[in-house]
């Protein structure tokens, strides 16, 4: 690795801004910390899913971009059937999803850091007129947000606390895909243990995983490409898209997601293309 390579992972470590633009995005590295933070969590998420989860037999996920993308990730990850997210509003799309659901025995969870995304709201209220049973639902949420306050209204079983310096697309290993992932029955110590491990690699000058896949799509980008191709597609796919779209589309600059294709209006990280 050459020294400026070096550099660049010390200076992100450093939390140093000007390896973006210089501007605000000193407040939006939480991401850094989060397999940590959510590692001291594990055993309440893992708790309160197992509870839910001996009545709600099925699973809805409402939520847009970021808070819907590793969720999906992680479904055809593990292959689990029983948790659904809805990420759409197209009324057909929602007819289908409700006519697999036993509405009674159906635990919705809605989804949004800002608390105020458009579609999701939608979702939560359209499903919210069919139960209004508060112990049918959670909501993940950045503290302080207009879904935390209605979700203590109503009386949600659980209101989860999203880390307000972490933009939407970073949130995988916060609670917007570690919650899901609970209510999967996915292994959360052994996941956030392989993301800390993780973590620690991307610390070093060799064998930096995470330093060579950004440094070869850049170098990429630099020879002309437009075009990322990921082995096998699928929802990680469009999770990747996301997260690259939206981190280099910015400024008039790189590329910007479809209408509808990814973005829930809650991402605020920049990153200079």
């Amino acid at each position: 690795m050459s020294d400026n390579a070096g550099g660049l992972v010390e200076r992100i470590w450093d939390r140093d801004p000007t390896v973006w633009t210089g501007g605000d995005e000193a407040k939006w590295l939480g991401w850094l910390d989060e397999p940590l933070r959510m590692r001291e969590r594990a055993s309440d998420l893992v708790r309160a899913a197992a509870a839910a989860r001996e009545e709600l037999k099925q699973v809805v996920l409402l939520g847009m971009g970021g808070s819907s993308l590793a969720p999906e990730v992680l479904i055809q990850t593990f292959g689990v059937a029983d948790v659904h997210v809805l990420d759409t509003t197209h009324p057909q799309a929602i007819r289908a999803l409700e006519a697999q659901l036993d509405l009674e025995h159906t635990l919705f969870v809605s989804a949004s850091k800002s608390g105020s995304t458009l579609e999701t709201r939608s979702h939560t209220d359209y499903f919210w007129e069919k139960t209004k049973r508060g112990r049918q639902w959670m909501a993940i949420t950045d503290p302080g947000s207009a879904l935390e306050t209605l979700a203590h209204e109503r009386g949600f079983l659980a209101v989860w606390s999203g880390e307000p310096t972490i933009g939407g697309r970073y949130s995988a290993l916060s609670p917007f895909g570690m919650v899901p992932a609970a209510l999967m029955g996915v292994d959360l110590v052994r996941l956030l243990d392989g993301a800390i491990e993780m973590a620690g690699a991307c610390r070093g000058e060799e064998g930096n995983g995470g330093l060579e896949l950004g440094r070869a799509w850049g170098e990429g980008w630099k020879q002309g490409r437009d075009k990322i191709c990921i082995a096998g597609g699928g929802s990680f796919g469009l999770w990747a898209e996301q997260l690259i779209a939206e981190s280099t589309g910015k400024q008039g600059k790189g590329l910007i997601p479809a209408p509808g294709e990814a973005g829930d209006g809650d991402d605020r990280q920049v990153s200079k293309v």
